[in-house]
């Protein structure tokens, strides 16, 4: 039996009434297989080879978004420890060179749809939050761990950049370091993990058409959310959601060094399991990053 006959005995196991009439198996995500039913019907299955993730949490957690988001996001039919199932939200992935082709008022709506998507996320009420158990996000790393993770850095990843790299990775990571209030904030419902794949993309349309994957989401910093963004978009994409959510702008400082601090991890994350696959992750990145004057 393959994985794909394995994973469809699984999925009649959870839906003996399923009429299968085509199935596919997407193996290329970090922490999910996904089979896709039907062409409707998405059903995510766990790995466990980099961190495993209750997919039951991820079914709270949005059970309690939906009162909150606006635009569509998976609703799920059916949970397990090893797996979530939920109808697919069609469309493609909002990659970056699709977004910039866009002619300026779409562009402008995309950015209006994902500011309002986050400022309904990271509006969230804290009391609603406590009261569904949700769990501290993913990303959510405070100072000690920030300096901990540079270290490491210093000495696995350095000896690979070359001189000019180097120095930046130097001054990036130390002016922020430097400030412990840089990694005081009050926690909010945040994502942290929303790159293009994540967002659903309708192409004739030319808008969102929803968001998924939500299995890092949790209690973190709305800056995380925004350093995202800028990694994969640029910050001159992001200049845009300030017309919706103009208290994005408050996060700037932290989101920049969020988004230079991305591939630099996940550099130190490849040597340390010693694996290649972290190396290509930052293709196709946006590099666009403001600075301040010296």
């Amino acid at each position: 039996m393959n994985e794909l006959e394995s994973y469809e005995k699984r999925i009649r196991d959870i839906c003996p009434e399923l009429a299968i009439e085509s199935i596919n198996l997407n193996s290329s995500g970090l922490l999910n297989d996904v089979v896709i039913v039907n062409d409707e019907l998405v059903f995510r299955f766990v790995k466990r080879d980099f961190g495993y993730k209750d997919p039951r949490e991820e079914a709270n957690l949005l059970r309690l978004l939906q009162k909150y988001i606006s635009l569509p996001i998976p609703e799920p039919f059916c949970e397990s420890s090893e797996a979530l199932a939920y109808r697919l939200i069609p469309g493609a992935t909002l990659r970056r060179d699709i977004l910039m082709k866009l002619p300026e008022d779409d562009q402008q709506a995309v950015a209006d749809q994902l500011a309002q998507f986050f400022k309904e996320l990271h509006g969230v009420p804290v009391s609603e939050i406590s009261d569904f158990e949700i769990p501290k996000a993913d990303a959510l790393m405070k100072y000690e761990g920030w300096m901990n993770a540079y270290q490491r850095i210093q000495e696995k990843v350095f000896p690979f950049l070359i001189p000019h790299v180097r120095e930046w990775a130097t001054e990036h990571f130390e002016s922020h370091l430097s400030e412990r209030s840089n990694f005081e904030y009050e926690l909010k419902m945040v994502d942290t993990d929303i790159p293009p794949y994540h967002i659903i993309f309708d192409r004739q349309k030319k808008r969102i058409n929803g968001i998924i994957d939500f299995g890092c989401a949790g209690l973190g910093d709305p800056a995380i959310d925004f350093g995202v963004i800028i990694y994969n978009y640029g910050e001159s994409f992001m200049n845009r959601f300030y017309k919706v959510y103009p208290e994005a702008e408050t996060y700037l400082k932290r989101a920049r060094f969020y988004a230079g601090a991305h591939e630099i991890r996940w550099l130190l994350t490849g040597i340390e399991k010693n694996d290649i696959w972290w190396f290509a992750v930052h293709v196709g990145s946006a590099k666009d990053v403001k600075y301040n004057a010296a």
